[in-house]
Order: structure tokens, then C-alpha cells, then sequence
């Protein structure tokens, strides 16, 4: 069987959109490591489909596990040296992470932040929460800084468990920080912080599915959010952030991952995104590393796991990409009130 078959045969099963090449990322990783988790890393497709697409190999007998791991079987290693597939080499920059961020100018900001982090809510499965690690929101207020998208600018942070918020606002360079967000052990955190720390952050609690106040409209230069990964609700997220920018030039800093994204789911938001009115400027793949949530066992993409363990609390599977994006008309948003779920679709697998 070649892999457009099984690939057809995963997309049947999942309604994800699935190619062979996707197939292909599959067995690359399984020639990388056996460990689930690392896998689901490595392979960078939806983890519903990944875990379809094991089950598809294993019943062609290229795959199987036991004892907690996932192995190519012999005939599925012979496929990978008839295909000429070979391991992920290990390229990434031991320094910054492959983000691209020297981290020695920011070591006085990283201490101030972790201090500061050290008491945060822990992530909560009712907002399909799941936070960056410390040093992630490190680089990507860097990013910010390193753009001209922070210094004497006006931020709004739609939606903050990842406290982008604190950590700008501790650099002393935005003119104004503004946080919206609907869980209120975030909203009080971050309060706490700012009094404690003197921050010039204002803290509005706002159900996103709502337009933004009047008030927030076209009011800021820069806007940051890590969305929800259903294809309504990124672009729920990412569409008021546009809202809120004063107009050209006006930038926004997003997340989008690739174990709860299709490329075709990416496409979709691509195509949205510069038909409100931005160019997509930067795109750096695997920018944002995750701390593992409380509630892994029971998220939707538990029970399709063919092994499962917990995986450690800073043991990096899920990341997203950062996405800058820019203003280059004036924003046309077309997005009024939403009602119903928006954390669901076919690919959610972490909610």
C-alpha cells in the first residue's frame, strides 16, 4: 500500500486534512525516537491524525508498541530506507532554543519575571488554558522589543495565562499595557502584580466572544494573544486584536501550532488574516514551548494516544509558532457577537 492510500484512509477517519507527505513526517519521527510524546513533536501534524495515521502503520505492520513505547517494526524500517527517510537531525542552537534570541541582555528581565511568575494560576481546562514556560514569554516580548513593537507603544494582551503582560511591562518600554482576559484568578493575579511591582498595566475583565469596548477599538499599536486552536476561535482571537490597532502599521504577535492545526487549518487563517487587512511578516516555527497542563489526562486527544503517560511538567512537547502580523490597510473585521463553544472542532485535541 503507498502512503496516499493511508493518508486517504486517516483523512476518512479524522476529517483532518491529511497528505502523504504527512504520513512521511510520521515515520520520520519514529525513526527519531520511540517516546510518544517526542513524537508528537517531531511528526508537526494534528496529534488526532498522528494517532490515526500509528494506527493505519500498525495495521500494515510498519508499527507497534508496547511497554510504553511506539517502534517502527522491522518492515516498517526497511520502508523508511526504501523511501530514503533519515532521524530530525539536532540542529537547534543550544543557547536560545532555535528561537533566535540571545539571552544574556535579558538575564536582569528573566530574574525579575520568574520571581514574579513564581505563585501563577496553574492552567485551567475551563478556558482551554495551557501557558508558555517563563523564558518563552521572555523571547517573545524580545520579539516585541527587537521589532520597534514595544518601546513608547501601546500593548493590549488579548487573553494572558502566559503573563505577557507582566513581563513587558517589567522592561519599563511600553507607554501603556492593557490586559483582557475572562478568568478572574488571572485578571486578580495580574492586578496583584502590577501593585506590587508598580506596573502600568490595566486589567479589564472581557468575554472575547463580545466586540471589544468601544473604548479598545483602534486604540493601540501593538496587540499579543496565544489563541484557542479551533479555527473559530484563533481567528476570534487574532480579529480582535486587529479591532484594536490604531490602523497601518499597527502589528500583533500570535501562536499557532501544528498538533492541533492541519496546514490546510493554517491556510484558512493566512487567508483570513491578510483579507482583514495584514501581511504576514515573521514566522518562526517551534517559537513557543509549553508547561504541561494539570489535566492531560482527561483533554480530548487522551484516549486516541496508543501508549499513554503523563508527560513531566517541563517536558516540551506541544509548541507553536510565533506569527507577527502588520497592518498594511486599515483593519475589516467583520466579526460581531459569537455565541456557543469556540474552543472545538475536528482537530482540537488538548481542550
Amino acid at each position: 500500500m503507498d502512503l496516499a492510500h493511508l493518508a486517504a484512509r486517516v483523512e476518512r477517519e479524522t476529517r483532518i486534512a491529511i497528505s502523504p507527505r504527512d504520513i512521511e513526517r510520521i515515520l520520520v519521527a519514529l525513526l527519531s525516537t520511540e517516546d510518544m510524546w517526542r513524537i508528537a513533536e517531531l511528526a508537526r501534524i494534528p496529534l488526532l491524525a498522528l494517532c490515526a495515521g500509528l494506527r493505519a502503520l500498525a495495521a500494515e505492520g510498519w508499527v507497534r508498541w508496547d511497554v510504553g513505547l511506539v517502534r517502527l517494526t522491522d518492515a516498517g524500517t526497511e520502508l523508511c530506507a526504501r523511501r530514503g527517510l533519515s532521524p530530525v537531525p539536532a540542529l537547534d542552537c543550544p543557547r536560545c532554543g532555535g528561537r533566535g534570541i540571545e539571552p544574556r541582555p535579558l538575564a536582569s528581565l528573566t530574574e525579575a519575571f520568574h520571581r514574579v511568575a513564581a505563585d501563577r494560576p496553574e492552567a485551567a481546562q475551563e478556558f482551554d488554558q495551557g501557558y508558555v514556560t517563563e523564558d518563552t514569554t521572555i523571547a517573545r516580548v524580545a520579539q516585541m522589543w527587537r521589532h520597534g513593537d514595544l518601546a513608547g507603544k501601546d500593548l493590549l494582551v488579548v487573553g494572558d495565562d502566559d503573563l505577557v503582560s507582566v513581563a513587558a511591562a517589567l522592561t519599563r518600554l511600553p507607554r501603556r499595557v492593557t490586559v483582557l482576559d475572562i478568568d478572574p484568578r488571572i485578571t486578580s493575579f495580574i492586578a496583584r502584580i502590577a501593585r506590587e511591582e508598580s506596573l502600568a498595566i490595566d486589567v479589564l475583565s472581557h468575554d472575547l466572544r463580545r466586540p471589544l469596548p468601544p473604548s479598545l477599538a483602534r486604540a493601540f499599536d501593538t496587540f499579543a494573544c496565544d489563541p484557542t486552536e479551533s479555527l473559530d476561535g484563533f481567528l476570534l482571537f487574532a480579529g480582535r486584536g486587529l479591532t484594536a490597532l490604531r490602523g497601518r502599521g499597527g502589528a500583533g504577535y500570535l501562536g499557532l501550532t501544528h498538533a492541533e492545526a492541519s496546514l490546510a487549518k493554517w491556510r484558512a487563517i493566512q487567508g483570513r488574516i491578510v483579507a482583514w487587512g495584514a501581511a504576514i511578516t515573521d514566522l518562526r516555527d517551534g517559537f513557543h514551548a509549553y508547561v504541561n497542563w494539570p489535566y492531560v489526562e482527561t483533554m480530548r486527544g487522551w484516549e486516541h494516544l496508543p501508549v499513554r503517560r503523563v508527560p513531566g511538567r517541563l517536558e516540551p512537547w506541544y509548541r507553536s509558532a510565533l506569527v507577527r502580523v502588520e497592518l498594511v490597510t486599515e483593519a475589516t473585521v467583520d466579526l460581531g457577537t459569537i455565541d456557543g463553544n469556540i474552543f472545538l472542532d475536528d482537530e482540537a485535541a488538548t481542550t
